[in-house]
């Protein structure tokens, strides 16, 4: 009886150990790159470890639920894709691309329709979702209470 009772013990204690698992909701900030314009793979724009480098516009984004809520202003920065290195330029640096490359640099960055938009949009449909439910949840159970009294004082 006793090695049963410790068994039923040590098993409760797991199951509550268990019981108070959560799920992560994965929420931050994050900084993000996105290429702007795409230069030629000369000597030119060449770095030091043989990499070539692009034109691209970088922020930082608040996150919840990988649903972007939150944009820094962009800056335009020189990086490697693929790599998690940037340059920071300058505007004489910039004008001096821009006249070697022949294309056009944005005097200002740009955030991707995704995180600018979208994932605003997603998270308000998803806190409307939670109040509607809240609220039908909350008033829906008086309803149906007046509704089963009713009922009862006709029958």
């Amino acid at each position: 009886m006793k090695s049963f009772v410790v068994t039923l013990v040590l098993f409760l204690n797991v199951y509550a150990v268990y019981g108070k698992a959560r799920i992560p909701i994965p929420y931050g900030t994050e900084e993000k790159i996105i290429k702007i314009v795409d230069l030629p793979d000369t000597e030119d724009f060449k770095l030091e470890d043989g990499s070539y480098f692009d034109i691209g516009s970088m922020y930082t984004k608040s996150h919840l639920l990988w649903l972007s809520y939150s944009n820094s202003d962009p800056k335009i920065v020189g990086f490697v894709e693929g790599a998690d290195m940037y340059l920071d330029l300058n505007a004489e640096q910039l004008a001096e691309i821009e006249k070697i490359s022949g294309k056009t640099i944005p005097k200002t960055g740009s955030i991707s329709f995704f995180d600018k938009f979208l994932g605003k949009g997603i998270l308000g449909l998803l806190v409307l979702l939670v109040i509607y439910g809240i609220y039908s949840s909350f008033f829906g159970k008086e309803e149906e209470e007046e509704t089963v009294v009713e009922e009862e004082k006709e029958a």
